[in-house]
């Protein structure tokens, strides 16, 4: 253990004790340490008041310098603790051989309780230099009994070094106060900021448009020569039946196109228009709301995402009146038919960027136009068995022994054969999403194959 102190910024704190797990502490030059995170489990750097408890009440945020060294991105994982049991806890990734403040509001409320990942200040928006926010936050914490703060990673690949200074609290300012007021522009954009992309009126937003068009017709001319479903012609012959397949040459394995030429896929997952936003409960967010009876009357809907799931926990505002700024920007950019001119101009991006598959969830109207191969999400249709892992993030998993999971796929198969059949733009199917497993741990593997299991 070692001692350092915390500064001005928080006087009343006193000294820190340092403890580490999975860390050493290599070098300090004055208050700042150079920590090195080993290649484990779960390293952290521990920070503790060496007598009592920190009394933050009077602050409205913690700021810790950090510095990454290293030539690759470190994700850092930052927890903070206070009696009775209770913590705050986040996130944030440090760019390569980059510095900065890693900061964490106290007294706000979490961004998730307003319904979004970051803070809306400038400072949590990421728009002031030196300011590195933390979001992805969750937890609550008695600020006068903050007991601990840990920095740590979840298992770094290879040892990650950091330079930690000594962290400070912060009084409240106005701004702060009133942080969540108005920050959402008419376009759906960050009010407060300003970059150079940020769209200030209709004509920018069209003009953008037309010079982006120029640039993908540019793009799609100098792409490589395909066949029509994305193939590359004229390197390897294959035998051509009409659709997608496989075939294993010398050891390796290629996806064909139906023309018989090799294809590798490169995706993009949902590709559709849309994603509304929930103004209910919190219209004071909001600048410049197009009328629900105006010529935008169409983007405005009722919406309801309470589905109950552990992905969802600590989510607020996931009901009622909605507005979807995605698609009434596109009908600003392109008038009526804009949902037409949506798909024509979503297939030339990625044919330009070097896509050639429309990956899951996307808009079946896309798919339709047999621009690009696609590929369809399933799930199996049907009441059948399930089985909680304890770690259910969109629901618990099917169980595989239910006869009726069996009448549950072959039904999803048969309706999936009867749709798709004879399409030769189909590359295959996706069935079902990232389903819970559980979590292995050293001290119990056995909870990768979920709670049931274990009982058997």
């Amino acid at each position: 253990m070692l001692l350092i102190s915390t500064g001005s910024g928080a006087a009343e704190n006193a000294d820190v004790t340092v403890e580490t797990v999975n860390a050493a502490i290599v070098s300090r030059d004055g208050q700042q340490l150079r920590v090195v995170f080993a290649k484990e489990e779960q390293p952290a750097l521990l920070l503790k008041p060496a007598q009592g408890v920190w009394n933050w009440s009077a602050t409205s945020k913690l700021l810790i310098p950090v510095e990454n060294p290293s030539g690759d991105p470190v994700a850092l994982m930052l927890r903070i603790e206070s009696a009775p049991g209770q913590s705050l806890r986040g996130s944030v990734t440090i760019a390569p051989h980059s510095a900065g403040d890693l900061t964490i509001w106290l007294d706000a409320p979490l961004p998730r309780s307003m319904g979004m990942i970051g803070g809306p200040s400038l400072k949590a928006a990421g728009l002031e230099p030196n300011t590195l926010p933390v979001t992805a936050t969750g937890g609550s914490i008695d600020a006068s009994h903050v007991t601990s703060v840990c920095l740590g990673m979840w298992h770094p690949a290879v040892p990650r070094p950091l330079t930690v200074g000594p962290l400070r609290v912060e009084p409240p300012s106005e701004a702060d106060k009133t942080a969540y007021d108005g920050i959402v522009d008419g376009f759906g954009q960050y009010r407060p900021g300003s970059w150079p992309e940020k769209v200030s009126s209709v004509e920018m937003l069209r003009k953008r448009g037309e010079e982006e068009a120029r640039q993908l017709a540019q793009w799609r001319a100098e792409a490589p020569k395909r066949d029509r479903f994305g193939g590359l012609e004229g390197s390897l012959a294959f035998r051509a039946t009409g659709f997608f397949r496989t075939e294993r040459r010398d050891g390796r394995w290629w996806l064909v196109t139906p023309e018989g030429n090799p294809f590798f896929s490169i995706g993009m997952d949902t590709v559709a228009p849309g994603g509304a936003t929930y103004i209910e409960g919190r219209g004071f967010m909001f600048r410049d709301l197009p009328a629900v009876d105006g010529e935008l009357a169409g983007h405005w809907s009722e919406q309801d995402d309470r589905r109950g799931l552990l992905v969802q926990r600590g989510r607020a505002f996931d009901h009622g009146h909605a507005f979807d700024f995605f698609t009434a920007n596109l009908e600003r950019k392109f008038g009526a038919d804009w949902c037409a001119r949506w798909r024509e101009e979503s297939a030339t991006r990625l044919e330009a960027w070097g896509f050639n598959t429309i990956g899951n969830w996307s808009d079946p109207n896309l798919w339709a136009m047999h621009r690009l191969p696609y590929t369809v999400p399933l799930s199996p249709e049907g009441k059948y068995a399930k089985i909680s892992s304890g770690e259910d993030l969109w629901g618990p998993m099917a169980d595989p022994f239910d006869p009726r999971f069996a009448e549950a796929a072959d039904k999803m198969a048969r309706n999936a054969a009867a749709r798709f059949r004879g399409d030769p733009y189909l590359l295959g199917y996706f069935v079902d999403n990232e389903l819970p497993w559980g979590r292995e741990s050293p001290g119990n593997p056995g909870a990768r194959y979920g709670r049931p299991l274990l009982r058997i």
